[in-house]
């Protein structure tokens, strides 16, 4: 295929993502997956766990337009991530005001591991997303381009579309700074 052609495509489909991830999910409230085949719609209600794959992040970026929202990267073969987990579901109870987006990334043979962690850090009422690309290579350029796969990783997005991104382990003081900040 033509590299003109094959860009342009790739631009469509982009563009088609973004507009699709302003019907799938509401400002407000749990994701819906009506935009998706309707098996894996099933399984994404079931497991309450919508994929990551290209053009999610930009996607998550546009449902939560106008708000701060901190999105963040774990998994369950991070010590770190997972030892810190319930703390930011706990985070995103008792913040009013900024959204919060999570995301697994294990790959789908962890997921039953990875499932399991949110339930015991509560962050089954939070909003869940989890890798559903193999070249995960291309999900952190998406998300930033001097991103490596290092995690933990934070991405927060300022009401005004700014994006700051932190790898490793936060402390209270540094995310309450931005928090307050931002709201």
């Amino acid at each position: 295929m033509r590299p003109r052609i094959r860009h342009a495509l790739l631009a469509a489909a982009g563009l088609a993502a973004c507009a699709m991830a302003q019907f799938a999910w509401p400002q407000f409230g749990r994701p819906q997956f009506g935009w998706l085949p309707a098996a894996q719609a099933q399984e994404a209600r079931t497991q309450e766990v919508a994929p990551f794959a290209r053009g999610s992040f930009e996607a998550i970026r546009k449902a939560h337009a106008g708000r701060p929202l901190i999105v963040h990267f774990w998994s369950v073969t991070c010590v770190i991530c997972v030892s810190e987990l319930a703390e930011w579901g706990k985070l995103a109870r008792e913040t009013p005001g900024v959204d919060f987006v999570f995301v697994n990334a294990d790959p789908e043979s962890d997921r039953h591991r990875a499932l399991a962690r949110m339930e015991k850090a509560g962050l089954k009422q939070s909003v869940n997303f989890a890798f559903a690309d193999r070249f995960v290579e291309r999900l952190y350029f998406e998300v930033d381009r001097h991103w490596e796969g290092e995690l933990p990783f934070t991405a927060f997005v300022a009401a005004n579309g700014s994006l700051r991104t932190e790898i490793g382990a936060l402390t209270d003081l540094k995310l309450a700074s931005w928090i307050d900040g931002k709201r």
